[in-house]
């Protein structure tokens, strides 16, 4: 039976461990405790693994020759004047460097590419991070040199804006749904284009050793295996001849987690020279060439009864996928699905237009094309709630989906809500904000506002996962996983389903993560799936080697196994303190489980509801956060304090997203802001408000060990949450106006307010 308890002045819904064989006790659980994470001491210690920091003796250094120009046509590279600079061992331009495929291999097999992205430019350039030559030299200041020397020609030509096929999403019939309804609103909505801004820019450290035929190659990236295949097919190996690391990763948020021209190069000059290849992105092109995203144009109908009950949403999104087509472009799916969020609709269209531009080709940045829907969704639910001169968190009660209804089929590509309680999230973030309060204060000429977003998050990517569980005959266990950590804790919360499911004590556990030879395939980390899917498949590997422990010392001492009490130094016969087996008699050289987890394609759906109190400054445009508070249902928590910390994380970048960041081009193409001199995202002062979390929990059906993911649930509402809070401020003032486009920026609203009529205060 589930059991309701109060935690913390909260309702939370306790769900039972998973039943097997000889479980553990579960008195102990490490699963659900708040343990530091192990990662930590290390990297504040400056004792970190980035792929910068690798300098074994013999190393040259790589520098890029990047295109300068957003697009042209007629390339021409000559790098002979290069070859002749100090400590210069060798320049090169498209297909001299002796891969099999000078291309970048298909992101999406199924649907043939118009455009593949070379590795190095041929012919052409489509943006102005293209690159079009290569250098290595003895030092970096040499590689940078020889870059300057190499003679490029082009031809200039205009900027292209094609645009791809168009997606269609559909639940019912949206368009007569609208046109029949009593009330409706039409609105124009905008995000602008962001990078994935990491502390540390990309890196990659190649090392081919002839002896063994093998590269070992080590770059910041969000998947090692997917790095491994992008190598070998590049330089016509086989994938046991290349070994991809990924040790420590200072950031990605899904920028870093595919494979970039830069790692080809450097693996196919280390195989070359037979030497190792260090190179390191500086911040300026870090900017140019790392994937950005959003860059969103939004065409919202919505559309009720005279009570406010949604008849049907409607909307056209164009967004720009760059130069190529990456993975990053597939989004479409993400931001039509996140449109839905936590309402019944029932009617519903979305359409979807992808445009290639002159920018790096596109990634997904933290929330992967869902924040784009739900800040569509979101804005219109208020902007609707306007119209019928209704509270915007009276309109959001009436249109939920309720508990009662889940699982909940939306009828949107077999889309199935595995669980929550989307009203009681609601009720718990307005009642913590004190919603009531702020309207006193708005009566009282406070100018301030409240702002709700429902957020619903798919989290996983419905993919098999496998790992694999060593128990050595000293006691240690060491757990090997696919994943690669860029800051989720791997080294900790894995530890601790391996310790309950084990019944081990958690200091004798070991977790390998980022090394391409743990398990024979994975994938990136990426869409709030490692404590769901890496989870689930670490709990199987863990509770198989129990199970195996505990058969063979039951055939050692002639026991049933549901009599033996197995612990580190071995096992034994309940009752009977002479009847025991040594660990290491059981294990010998050791024992291994290996396991995969299949969620065969479903995925676990968490919910939220953001609340944010603003103040806004009428005189300069900006804005302060007074409060913010997130009440969440992530699932089953595996480390409440790593949990979170996610959440205070994803925090700060929506915040980022809702108020100051914008990759900014000039009209001719050219890329304003690819340093942080330019691109502003947020410091300690933009901070000083610490989200108020309230945490709870439902059960979902969708995996053995309960688990939804959090990655991205504090990013995805924080835009339209903020934004909303905004116009509600600004509305209480007098001013008739929308907030229409993220970031908020003071001379955005400030232009706003003063383009606006302004009737008495509410």
């Amino acid at each position: 039976m589930d059991e309701l308890r109060t935690v913390d002045d909260h309702a939370r819904l306790i769900i039972p461990a998973k039943v097997v064989s000889n479980t553990p006790s579960t008195e102990q659980s490490w699963i659900g405790r708040s343990v530091k994470r192990r990662e930590d001491p290390p990297l504040i210690q400056g004792q970190g693994r980035y792929s910068a920091d690798n300098h074994a003796p013999g190393t040259v250094h790589m520098a890029v020759r990047r295109a300068g120009v957003p697009r042209a046509n007629g390339l021409k590279v000559d790098v002979s004047a290069a070859l002749k600079m100090p400590g210069v061992v060798g320049a090169w331009a498209v297909g001299q460097m002796g891969l099999a495929d000078d291309y970048m291999p298909d992101p999406n097999p199924q649907q043939p590419l118009p455009i593949r992205r070379p590795v190095l430019a041929k012919d052409e350039v489509r943006f102005e991070g293209d690159a079009v030559a290569v250098v290595a030299a003895e030092t970096e200041y040499q590689a940078h040199d020889a870059v300057d020397a190499i003679e490029v020609e082009l031809n200039p030509i205009s900027q292209t804006t094609s645009a791809l096929p168009a997606q269609s999403f559909r639940i019912g019939d949206a368009a007569a749904a609208i046109d029949q309804a009593p009330v409706r609103v039409r609105q124009r909505l905008a995000m602008a284009r962001i990078a994935g801004a990491a502390m540390e820019p990309r890196a990659a450290f190649a090392d081919w050793r002839d002896t063994e035929q093998t590269l070992y190659i080590r770059a910041s990236v969000g998947g090692v295996h997917v790095l491994r295949e992008t190598i070998a097919r590049c330089l016509g190996l086989e994938r046991t001849q290349v070994v991809a690391l990924s040790e420590d990763v200072g950031g990605s948020f899904g920028a870093k987690n595919h494979p970039y021209p830069e790692y080809i190069m450097a693996a196919a000059i280390s195989r070359l020279l037979k030497r190792p290849v260090r190179w390191v992105a500086n911040r300026s092109e870090d900017g140019h060439t790392t994937g950005q995203a959003h860059a969103a144009d939004l065409d919202m109908d919505i559309a009720s009864d005279q009570d406010g009950r949604i008849a049907g949403l409607r909307g056209k999104y164009s967004w720009t996928v760059g130069g190529y087509l990456g993975r990053g472009a597939f989004q479409e799916m993400s931001m039509a699905a996140h449109t839905m969020s936590a309402y019944r609709l029932p009617a519903f269209e979305i359409e979807v237009t992808s445009r290639f531009s002159d920018t790096p080709p596109s990634a997904f940045i933290r929330g992967g094309g869902r924040p784009v829907g739900n800040f569509a969704i979101e804005r219109m639910i208020d902007r609707l709630a306007r119209r019928l001169d209704l509270d915007p968190i009276e309109l959001r009660r009436r249109n939920l989906i309720r508990p009662t209804e889940m699982p909940y089929d939306t009828g949107l590509n077999s889309i199935v809500y595995d669980g929550g309680d989307y009203p009681r999230l609601l009720e718990l973030a307005v009642e913590r904000i004190d919603a009531a309060d702020v309207r006193r204060r708005q009566q009282a000429g406070a100018p301030v506002g409240v702002g709700v977003a429902m957020c619903i998050e798919s989290t996983g990517m419905g993919m098999p996962e496998a790992s694999r569980v060593a128990v050595m005959g000293d006691g240690t266990v060491r757990v090997f996983v696919g994943s690669t950590p860029q800051g989720q804790g791997h080294q900790t919360f894995m530890a601790q389903v391996v310790a309950d499911r084990l019944g081990w004590p958690i200091d004798r556990i070991e977790v390998s993560a980022g090394d391409s030879r743990n398990v024979a395939n994975s994938f990136v980390t990426a869409a709030s799936r490692t404590a769901l899917e890496f989870g689930n498949s670490v709990a199987l590997s863990a509770a198989s080697a129990r199970r195996m422990l505990l058969e063979r010392a039951s055939q050692k001492l002639e026991a049933a196994a549901e009599d033996l009490v197995l612990a580190i130094g071995g096992a034994g016969v309940r009752g009977v303190p002479d009847r025991r087996v040594s660990l290491e008699d059981l294990v010998g050289d050791g024992l291994e489980a290996a396991e995969a987890w299949d969620s065969k394609g479903r995925t676990a759906w968490a919910s939220s509801c953001h609340a944010a109190v603003v103040r806004v400054d009428a005189e300069t445009g900006g804005v302060d956060i007074e409060r913010y508070v997130i009440a969440h249902d992530s699932g089953r928590a595996i480390n409440p304090m790593i949990l979170e910390g996610q959440l205070h994380g994803g925090y700060a970048h929506g915040l980022g997203y809702a108020l100051f960041e914008e990759a900014l081009y000039s009209p001719d193409g050219n890329f304003q802001s690819p340093s942080f001199l330019d691109y502003s995202i947020v410091s300690a002062p933009e901070l000083r408000a610490e989200p108020e979390l309230i945490h709870t929990e439902t059960p979902t059906g969708h995996n053995p060990e309960g688990f939804r993911g959090a990655g991205e649930a504090g990013t995805i509402a924080v835009p339209a949450a903020i934004a909303n809070a905004i116009e509600d401020a600004i509305y209480a003032m007098g001013y008739n106006v929308a907030i229409d486009s993220v970031p908020v920026t003071p001379l955005k609203l400030w232009n706003l307010m003063q383009s606006s009529s302004r009737r008495a205060p509410s």
